[in-house]
């Protein structure tokens, strides 16, 4: 005993005297379980919020900033044990394996079912992040995250390196390098965007170093920390509301809540450390990597097999646990390719999961599953993945609508009495929205009619300018070229004869306002008069563009102007000649037109002065029958953000969806009730008053018997 006792006095003191690196390699070699339960409870979260596309979820235990201060303090015990390319080359070993696996699966459907997928070495290089739109983006929406991750294992080892020196000193300058950047604006998309994630995530990744380092936070400091991280997200909400109301859509945002969270559950180490030797957990931090992979296109499949006949919160509680269930199937036959054995590929492992593969292929492409999957369009009522999801407008009903709708005298359904209701809410609405003076239409689905008139506004013969509606014409045409073989919507303009410089635009991403142009306005905002679509066009070509065409949604009216270019190089006419002998005189339209005036572009982007009643029919026909080409209109607003070939300025509340445009002054939209709403004014609708004027529009839908059912193909 007396000499044992020596033995590991002498052996601490020896410790004592050697380097600090020593000591930690000493203090730190263990693995920190409560680490691994930290890790697993945000796989979990992150799964069901890819399921059930609730974003509420994304405010409970943000999971990625959680994933990345694991990440953080498992790479640095690495770089502790192995050079930073040793260390490297075990976790690219590991990722590239399953990763180029799930890549080549997604890229050969994309390419079997001939959809647009960004360049072909995104899918196997994750410098950047592939996209594709097979099954709406399900497949590659969360692949954002590994791009992170390897930009953030890239730069590893010199963050690393800056923590040994200066400890909580980098997490820290990371915060406010995240929060600078958010202030200013700069992460909100394209190159900004990617640069804020990185950033975010390196500071996530230096806090679990700085956890490594200095040993675990006592929990007093966790307690204050957790404390600071939810005063300052609230702080930062008043500041500014994320997208969609999803925490992830601002990376301020993400940084406080998932601060929040992380350091509030490392308070419980040892309730952590108890779940790490859970089977779930294990499980979970055996396969990450082929989970987080494969559970978006897992859960995708489900969305289409369960009925939609059961309510909606059940099936999506259904569709989450059946994702879950299936999993261990899933990790079952690729899991291979992420834990690996020595000698793994052998015909005694490999024979049994390519049998179950063919199984479930034959399942899918024979028999009635196979008539309830479809790889390009998205399901009814499946949600979208987070990068995919349309930007709508959630419409809150102001209380005196809700009393009326609730009250004896709508539901006796005396349209007089709504018509009078109607009244009152556009007058009301137009002096609180400061619009001047308006008319509003609305025409129900079996035919009744009501206008009004706010205030000394023109008559119903007068007509107005229409704005960017005028898109929707524009559209039409590009899409009847289509329909008779002149145009692809994947053509690029540069090619087109008309001197469009920028060769690699196509006409969907003009379309879609994916181009990347720059906008033409003077820095008032108006255009000059006498302003001609091939000034828009030597412009918009001599420009730089303003993001890479197909990264994001930019509205563009220059991209509008550039279509009615090609509309005119393939036809050999003018857009207002096939506008006339195409659409309007056809349906009995009496309409003008015009081009740079009024302090517009006018042509192809906003050039129609025409009557309300026409745009009612016009609005119907085009939103609701989709009968304005030969094809009936694939609408693919579940593919976009909402704006573009087939859909324009979508709004919702709860299990009402409609679809419209606002042209500056004037609004036309229809919902799935056939509830067609016009409101033309001489204020504006966009701008401050956007998210009023969809309200605006849905008290009266609602009043008229409408506004109930979604609009979908």
């Amino acid at each position: 005993m007396l000499v044992s006792s020596w033995t590991s006095r002498k052996v601490f003191r020896i410790v004592q005297v050697n380097s600090a690196g020593v000591q930690e390699k000493l203090v730190t070699h263990q693995r920190d379980a409560a680490l691994d339960g930290l890790r697993a409870i945000a796989i979990l979260r992150v799964i069901t919020w890819h399921a059930s596309g609730w974003s509420w979820t994304t405010w409970i235990i943000s999971s990625v900033p959680a994933m990345f201060v694991v990440t953080g303090a498992l790479i640095a015990r690495s770089l502790q044990k192995a050079s930073a390319f040793q260390t490297l080359r075990k976790r690219f070993k590991r990722l590239l394996f399953p990763l180029w696996f799930y890549s080549l699966t997604v890229y050969l459907l994309s390419t079997l079912f001939q959809v647009r997928t960004s360049a072909v070495w995104t899918f196997f290089f994750p410098f950047d992040q592939p996209t594709s739109l097979i099954a709406s983006q399900w497949f590659t929406s969360a692949m954002w995250y590994l791009r992170a991750y390897v930009w953030v294992l890239l730069l590893a080892p010199f963050i690393y390196a800056l923590t040994r020196r200066f400890k909580s000193l980098i997490p820290i300058v990371g915060m406010i390098a995240v929060v600078v950047l958010g202030v200013l604006d700069i992460d909100t998309a394209g190159f900004g965007w990617a640069a804020g994630d990185i950033v975010l995530y390196s500071t996530c990744a230096a806090a679990g170093m700085a956890w490594l380092v200095n040993g675990r936070p006592s929990p007093r400091t966790l307690h204050v920390t957790a404390i600071a991280f939810l005063a300052a997200a609230v702080a930062w909400l008043l500041f500014r509301q994320p997208l969609d109301g999803v925490v992830n859509n601002d990376h301020v945002l993400h940084l406080f809540v998932g601060g929040f969270w992380t350091a509030l559950l490392l308070h419980f180490p040892m309730t952590l450390s108890s779940f790490s030797t859970t089977a779930v957990s294990q499980f979970l931090n055996r396969y990450p990597l082929s989970i987080y992979l494969w559970h978006s296109m897992t859960a995708w499949f489900f969305w289409q097999l369960v009925p939609n006949a059961i309510p909606t919160n059940a099936r999506v509680l259904l569709i989450v646990a059946l994702t879950f269930l299936a999993l261990p199937v899933v990790t079952y036959l690729i899991g291979l390719f992420e834990y690996r054995k020595k000698s793994w590929f052998t015909l005694r492992d490999v024979s049994p999961r390519i049998i179950l593969a063919v199984v479930i292929l034959f399942a899918i492409n024979v028999g009635p599953l196979s008539h309830r999957i479809d790889f390009v369009r998205t399901p009814l009522n499946q949600p979208l993945p987070p990068s995919a999801a349309p930007k709508v407008v959630k419409i809150e009903i102001e209380d005196d609508v809700k009393k009326f709708l609730d009250s004896s005298a709508f539901k006796d359904d005396k349209w007089l009495t709504r018509e009078s209701e109607m009244q009152s809410i556009l007058d009301k609405r137009t002096k609180e929205m400061g619009l001047g003076r308006s008319r509003a239409i609305v025409v129900t689905r079996d035919g009744r009619m009501w206008h009004g008139i706010s205030g000394d506004m023109r008559a119903f013969d007068q007509p107005s300018l229409i704005g960017s509606l005028t898109k929707t014409f524009t559209t039409t045409l590009i899409m009847q070229l289509v329909d008779e073989g002149l145009l692809s919507l994947d053509d690029p303009v540069g090619g087109m004869g008309i001197g469009f410089k920028h060769g690699q635009i196509t006409i969907r991403q003009l379309l879609t306002h994916t181009s990347g142009l720059s906008k033409y306005k003077t820095k008032n905002g108006y255009v000059a008069k006498g302003t001609t679509p091939m000034d828009v066009l030597r412009y918009v070509s001599g420009q730089p563009l303003r993001n890479p065409p197909g990264s994001f949604v930019d509205y563009s009216t220059s991209g509008f102007s550039v279509l009615g270019l090609v509309l005119e190089q393939k036809t050999g006419k003018t857009f207002e000649e096939l506008l006339r002998s195409r659409i309007t005189d056809a349906l009995g339209y009496d309409i003008s037109t015009f081009r740079g005036d009024f302090g517009s572009i006018g042509f192809s982007t906003g050039g129609i002065i025409m009557k309300m009643d026409d745009l009612a029919d016009w609005t119907r026909r085009y939103f609701f029958d989709r009968s304005t080409t030969k094809e009936t209109w694939d609408w693919a607003i579940r593919t976009t953000t909402g704006v573009g070939v087939h859909g324009y300025c979508p709004c919702r509340n709860r299990s009402f969806l409609a679809l419209g445009h606002i042209g500056g002054r004037t609004f036309a939209s229809v919902d799935g009730d056939g509830t067609v709403v016009i409101i033309d004014t001489t204020g504006i609708l966009v701008l401050d008053n956007y998210k009023k004027t969809q309200t605006f529009a849905q008290e009266l839908r609602l009043v008229a018997g409408g506004g109930k059912k979604y609009l979908y193909p």
